[in-house]
């Protein structure tokens, strides 16, 4: 389901990537009620989200379907939710998320698959740091074992095997089931045999290097829009300072931020929480870095 926003109530035949031999490229015959509510939701929407959990819902019917959270061996599974249709329209693997609370995963991979239709395209080994507030994740492609438990409705309706990308998320503190001190629950609710194995890299790395001037416990000024509403740091400075030799400040970008606003965290904390910001770890005395957009590259410049 996309967010129809300005798009008219019904957008009509869309054009479709090449070869494809879906059930909107090549109709059959006759649907059953909830074949048909896919095919509709899709000419209307470009992407359904289908999730998969005993507690899955949803304020319309058109958005979703849904069916317990069980194995082709009748075994429970972690609830999980997947796209279809962005291979019908934009000729991309479809994006799968597991482990969360439905809502959070479908909100997430409307999200992502906003940015599928204006052409980005993601791959193994990427990190977004706009998708959930306060963490990072990763993508991860999907193994056999994966598709057959969870993208099946996808297979169904472009009449293929499906393909799938996995967005894989954190702890609350921002460490992947590959690192160290990662809590069990993670792989409980993400299982790695639906993931093909990849080596993780830079700030995902299993043990990442710490490149920064100061070391990782260093306190940082922050703003509570970052450290406690979970928005994207988009502004970095690193100031001389008589009494600390120096001091680093990162926030969100807004200008003016009071004092009740401003937090102390470490810079350990922040970086795990935006890897991106280790592309500043050489950042100079006196310089500040900013960004319109987490997507964008950092603008540098040097404090008179």
């Amino acid at each position: 389901m996309s967010e129809r926003g300005a798009e008219p109530e019904w957008m009509g035949p869309l054009p479709a990537s090449a070869g494809c031999d879906c059930h909107i490229c090549r109709p059959a015959g006759s649907y059953d009620v909830e074949d048909r509510r896919t095919i509709d939701t899709i000419l209307r929407h470009v992407w359904q989200v289908s999730l998969v959990s005993d507690e899955a819902g949803c304020e319309h019917g058109d958005h979703a379907h849904h069916h317990p959270a069980q194995d082709h061996h009748g075994t429970a599974v972690p609830a999980f939710a997947y796209t279809v249709g962005l291979g019908h329209r934009c000729g991309h693997p479809e994006l799968l998320m597991s482990g969360l609370d439905p809502t959070v995963m479908h909100q997430a991979l409307n999200h992502l698959a906003h940015q599928v239709m204006a052409g980005r395209r993601f791959a193994p080994g990427d990190v977004l740091e706009d998708v959930l507030a306060g963490v990072p994740v990763v993508v991860e492609g999907v193994a056999d074992d994966g598709l057959r438990e969870t993208v099946t409705w996808s297979g169904w309706f472009h009449r293929r095997r499906p393909e799938a990308l996995a967005i894989v998320w954190p702890s609350t503190a921002g460490l992947f089931a590959w690192q160290p001190g990662a809590p069990p629950v993670l792989d409980e609710r993400q299982p790695p045999s639906w993931r093909d194995p990849i080596t993780h890299t830079g700030g995902v790395a299993v043990d990442p290097s710490w490149d920064f001037p100061v070391p990782p416990d260093r306190l940082a000024f922050s703003c509570v829009h970052v450290v406690e509403h979970g928005e994207a740091v988009l502004f970095v400075a690193r100031e001389s300072d008589r009494e600390h030799s120096e001091d680093w400040s990162l926030h969100c970008g807004a200008e003016g931020h009071a004092t009740e606003e401003m937090r102390r965290a470490h810079l350990a904390h922040l970086v795990r929480s935006a890897p991106s910001l280790r592309a500043l770890s050489g950042l100079g005395l006196d310089e500040q870095a900013h960004r319109p957009t987490v997507d964008c590259e950092w603008t540098v410049v040097t404090v008179p």
